[in-house]
């Protein structure tokens, strides 16, 4: 289970709530390219398939904003954990549902909350405190229940591994093309989407950046319009690296078991 399949149990829990109330990890790490004996600049794929976050990166801050789902966090690979935070607004019932696992080495945690629940009922009860995960009762796959290997939260590496072209158009810029039709069962595009675009789907601009150090900053999709869904765009966005205080247990004071309510709505 990796950081982009809990976004879809998020959804899953929006859904449940929203009919209450009436309204296994893949390391995305890849081998870099061995410098040239001549010691040359890298090629620009070159550069930014080793810019990617590995195990012996350290601690960071990471955003992905596809339009629909904003997600946050805090990543250390080299600690086997990571948090991160979801948030999914319901249209039709108005509320918003906030949604977080903490997850470090062999255990996990899950903290939800609503906000602009005015006026609802048969909204869920429960605590504010963190909840400790019980793997045997979490029946869905899209449920983190402990570290599995992940480096890369955004999934920047299956983007930049189906390059079609790019070039550096300056000191830490990347510009070019990506085939969506490349990049396996990732949340970058949906499988509807992916279809509408047909051929367009096979050279998407994007963007992207690294620091000083070699290391990716941001990468940006623009996907185009395709069938009645318009042009958006995918957004990774890492950063402080190194600055980023690495995500630990919660104090026994902050945290409980998950009550029957939680895996009510994580299974659902």
């Amino acid at each position: 289970m990796n950081v982009s399949e809990a976004r879809l149990a998020g959804l899953g829990v929006l859904l449940a709530v929203s009919v209450a109330a009436g309204g296994c990890g893949v390391a995305d790490a890849v081998e870099d390219a061995a410098a040239p004996a001549s010691a040359k600049p890298l090629a620009p794929r070159d550069a930014l398939l080793k810019s990617l976050p590995d195990a012996s990166t350290g601690s960071f801050r990471f955003e992905v904003e596809d339009g629909e789902t904003p997600t946050v966090g805090e990543f250390d690979a080299s600690k086997q954990s990571y948090r991160v935070g979801f948030r999914y607004r319901e249209p039709s019932a108005g509320f918003t549902l906030h949604s977080d696992y903490l997850v470090v080495k062999k255990q996990s945690w899950i903290k939800i909350r609503f906000t602009g629940t005015e006026g609802l009922s048969g909204l869920p009860k429960l605590p504010k405190k963190w909840m400790l995960l019980d793997p045997a009762k979490v029946k869905t796959d899209d449920v983190p229940v402990a570290y599995d290997n992940e480096t890369d939260p955004g999934e920047a590496g299956v983007v930049l591994r189906a390059v079609v072209d790019v070039q550096q158009t300056s000191a830490g810029h990347f510009a070019g093309t990506t085939d969506l039709t490349q990049l396996g069962d990732s949340s970058v595009v949906e499988p509807a989407r992916l279809k509408a675009l047909g051929d367009k789907a096979k050279a998407v601009p994007f963007e992207a950046t690294v620091d000083g150090e070699g290391r990716l900053t941001s990468t940006v999709v623009r996907i185009p319009a395709a069938g009645k869904t318009k042009a958006s765009s995918y957004e990774i966005t890492y950063a402080d690296y190194g600055k980023t205080p690495t995500p630990a247990p919660p104090a026994a004071d902050e945290q409980q078991p998950a009550t029957k309510a939680a895996y009510e709505l994580i299974n659902a």
